[in-house]
């Protein structure tokens, strides 16, 4: 490789974020498990237990002259079954732009189906590419708008299936690349069609944390009314999820505060619901309030639980898949510890299933021992697929990021 490109690539990939850090880690306290069902558990990191998903026609991007990239793979996947039997998976897709030889890390969101039970996999499309723009807060600012951790969910309508999505944007400027991401770009976009792939040119709504500026132009902002003052305008939105029910669309998403950033015990997932009745910027939504903090997480021997989904489960029940967090003092980022499931009682009256003592009752546990100290995390699941939860492994460094999805086999 090109030297000049080389040491361009360790600047710019010194800081990136993506995925979806070592503080001294809390003791975890054993986690009881529910004596009427059983916690399954795996390491993807002994053994051929799990196994590397493979998607047919998507390759994981390379450099220009064909050699590999420090900044690639495959991440953060959701996958859901339509009406028709059909299994669609999203995912990011990292990657490297160049702009005057200088590489800037970037994420597109790919799609891929699978018509047989989730044995094999085939890409469909690019849903959704960085977008050349200038930053609307500093209109001289040329860059990329960036789509990250997507999170789909198929609902029936009045006897019509309907799709929406759901994922993180923000602003990449082209000198700094990632490291330099202004933290009031950070926002959410809720799109809704008739069809995974129509998502791509689907109307949105842009909802807005504390921190996000005027000029990303929301729909609305969204304050937990529980949330400190001072919080309450230095946060952005992040790892966001889906659920549809009973003519509501629930969002589940982690608050990320930027004060004290180190501090992530006060980064809590919280619950925000609408109907989802004409265009998605005109939905009006409801605080429903915490569902999990820094009080679980602690459960689990890590300070906060993000990367959320949730997806009824095999027996029915509603199930929350997070990914147990800390922060690397020594390195400066988020340590993931892999992915718990838990079983939700109310997204209404947000509430995770525990024991008559208050401790956590899991019903899957997924770890990487092999996994370096910024560990592996961000799970999906659908009963329907023979993959079982998806798991991503990731090995990230100061200097690249790699990452690739596996089949855990386990069905809860």
């Amino acid at each position: 490789m090109n030297k000049t490109i080389y040491f361009a690539l360790l600047l710019a990939l010194a800081a990136v974020a993506c995925g979806r850090s070592s503080a001294p880690s809390e003791t975890p306290q054993p986690v009881p498990t529910d004596p009427m069902v059983e916690t399954l558990q795996v390491d993807c990191g002994i053994g051929d237990t799990c196994k590397e998903l493979v998607i047919r026609g998507d390759e994981k991007y390379t450099l220009p002259d064909g050699g590999a990239s420090p900044f690639s793979g495959y991440a953060d996947p959701t996958i859901r079954q339509g009406d028709d039997g059909v299994l669609w998976l999203s995912y990011s897709w990292p990657h490297l732009k160049f702009v005057d030889r200088k590489p800037v890390p970037s994420v597109d969101i790919h799609l891929a189906k699978s018509e047989d039970k989730g044995n094999t996999w085939d890409f469909v499309s690019t849903l959704f590419t960085a977008t050349p723009i200038s930053n609307p807060v500093m209109p001289s600012q040329a860059g990329y708008l960036d789509y990250e951790v997507v999170n789909l969910l198929p609902a029936t309508i009045n006897g019509k299936e309907t799709w929406f999505g759901v994922t993180l944007n923000y602003f990449v400027p082209e000198q700094g690349g990632m490291s330099m991401r202004p933290s009031d770009s950070f926002h959410i976009r809720v799109y809704q069609a008739d069809s995974p792939a129509d998502l791509a040119n689907a109307p949105y709504a842009a909802l807005a944390g504390g921190a996000t500026a005027a000029a990303w132009n929301p729909s609305q902002w969204l304050i937990p009314d529980d949330m400190s003052a001072a919080d309450k305008r230095t946060f952005f939105w992040n790892e966001p999820s889906l659920y549809y029910e009973n003519g509501t669309l629930y969002l589940v998403m982690v608050a990320f505060n930027l004060k004290n950033r180190e501090d992530i015990s006060r980064d809590s997932v919280y619950v925000f619901a609408a109907k989802p009745n004409g265009q998605p910027s005109s939905w009006q939504w409801e605080y429903k309030g915490e569902l999990v903090g820094n009080t679980e997480a602690i459960m689990l021997g890590a300070t906060r639980l993000t990367q959320v989904d949730v997806v009824r489960g095999k027996q029915g029940d509603l199930l929350l898949i997070a990914s147990p967090d800390d922060w690397n003092y020594d390195i400066g980022d988020y340590n993931h510890k892999g992915c718990v499931i838990m079983e939700i009682i109310s997204l209404d009256k947000p509430a995770v299933k525990k024991d008559d003592a208050g401790n956590l009752l899991l019903r899957a546990k997924i770890t990487d021992s092999q996994a370096n100290e910024l560990g592996s995390a961000a799970c999906s699941y659908d009963p329907n697929s023979a993959t079982g939860i998806l798991f991503t492994r990731r090995n990230k460094t100061q200097s690249a990021l790699t990452a690739s999805i596996w089949q855990t086999f386990l069905q809860p």
